[in-house]
């Protein structure tokens, strides 16, 4: 009797302790959070490009070198 208690007392441990395993959602929003740094890295990378000379960021600095150039050229040619 003492032991077909106990064996019913460790299935109903196993399975409380199941159910709160399947309730936590700490694995699934982690996984969730990787997947979203995933996907945000990703599009930066599309939108930054690859530092070749077809990225945004080279075309900024090529922008920026236009700009100090004509000001440059302004200032040369006795502007303020």
């Amino acid at each position: 009797m003492f032991k077909k208690l106990l064996h019913i007392f460790s299935h109903m441990q196993i399975f409380i302790m199941q159910k709160a395993f399947f309730k936590s959602q700490k694995g699934v929003t982690a996984i969730e959070y990787a997947l979203i740094a995933v996907a945000i890295s990703s599009m930066l990378f599309i939108v930054l490009g690859s530092g070749g000379e077809d990225g945004l960021i080279s075309k900024i600095k090529e922008s920026f070198r236009s700009i100090q150039d004509g000001l440059s050229i302004s200032k040369s040619q006795g502007g303020k």
